[in-house]
């Protein structure tokens, strides 16, 4: 099999408190019944590669590991009915990156039910702008649009990050009201960069005192931040509401009494992506040339070359980049 080896990002563990990642030659493997080698052309960074880059034992507990939910690629070599070398494919939302060994390498072995063929009239660096945070995006927004009257608002927390900014900026191109909130200043103008105009900030969501119920507000919310963040949002949406849950970046706890609920007739809903069937996957990469494309989305990413992956993840560390990171793995970087 050529090549025998190939190079990918690795985390080492050294202690059990300390982690390091760096890049580093891996050898391939035979493939198994039903598996696929997949060259890949572009990667992608996603809140959980960071936490995987950091240790984080709810999302990788192997080490060593390459990390990396997202990958899009062309076929190598194929074991399986489905794929036949030179498709184009792409693995999003899956168990790979986790505790699986990642797209963040040139080469990636996954089973047949990972991989989604890719549309010709698609780019596979257009399907790594979206990946698994995009992805998510979109069926959040598919909740908005079916529980939420057009033109109604709508407040997108973390609107800065990867979810956040694809959420706000395709229901802003659907006619929602869009509000966004950020935590930090320089989130903020990123975000208007992209044509929100109602931007706050993420601690004028917690209000004060233990109010059981506070101000209507919003007709839906996208929340991606969990922890008190969504535990002061639900009492804040209006009256048969909508909360998308989305992700836990203020913590994975929150509270409630049940008077939203019961008073309000508000409704909680999570996103769970990675459960999502195969053919739910092809229908979003269908989208992507058609419903889920807009201009805003050229300013919502930085792309990097695969040999400065570890300058992005420390900038990711240090909150220093917004938006999403997509990897280019493409070339010869290691002259």
């Amino acid at each position: 099999m050529k090549p025998y080896h190939y190079k990918a990002l690795v985390i080492e563990k050294s202690t059990p408190r300390v982690f390091s990642y760096h890049l580093s030659e891996l050898p391939n493997r035979e493939l198994s019944e039903s598996e696929v080698l997949v060259r890949v052309h572009y990667s992608s960074l996603n809140y959980k590669d960071i936490l995987s880059c950091q240790g984080n034992p709810a999302v990788t507990r192997r080490f060593p590991h390459t990390p990396g939910l997202d990958a899009g690629g062309v076929v190598e070599r194929s074991n399986s009915s489905k794929f036949k070398a030179g498709d184009k494919v792409a693995v999003f939302c899956t168990p790979m990156g986790m505790n699986h060994s990642g797209g963040l390498a040139e080469y990636i072995t996954v089973p047949e039910q990972w991989l989604v063929k890719v549309p010709d009239q698609i780019s596979l660096m257009q399907v790594m702008v979206f990946g698994t945070a995009g992805y998510t995006s979109t069926l959040a927004v598919e909740e908005i649009i079916k529980h939420t009257p057009p033109g109604g608002s709508v407040l997108v927390t973390g609107a800065s990050g990867g979810v956040g900014s694809i959420s706000a900026i395709l229901l802003n191109k659907l006619g929602f009201k869009v509000t966004a909130s950020v935590s930090r200043e320089q989130g903020e103008a990123f975000v208007k960069s992209f044509g929100i105009k109602d931007v706050i900030k993420t601690n004028s969501l917690l209000g004060k005192g233990s109010h059981n119920l506070l101000p209507q507000k919003w007709d839906a919310i996208v929340d991606v931040a969990g922890g008190e963040v969504l535990s002061a949002l639900l009492k804040q949406v209006k009256e048969e509401g909508l909360v998308i849950a989305t992700g836990l970046a203020a913590g994975t706890h929150f509270s409630s009494t049940v008077l939203p609920f019961i008073l309000r007739g508000i409704t909680l809903k999570g996103i769970n992506a990675e459960g999502s069937s195969t053919e739910k996957k092809s229908d979003f990469l269908h989208k992507l040339a058609s419903e889920w494309n807009c201009d805003e989305l050229s300013t919502v990413y930085r792309l990097v070359q695969f040999k400065d992956v570890c300058e992005a993840i420390r900038a990711y560390e240090s909150h220093q980049i917004f938006g999403r990171v997509v990897v280019n793995m493409e070339g010869n970087y290691y002259e």
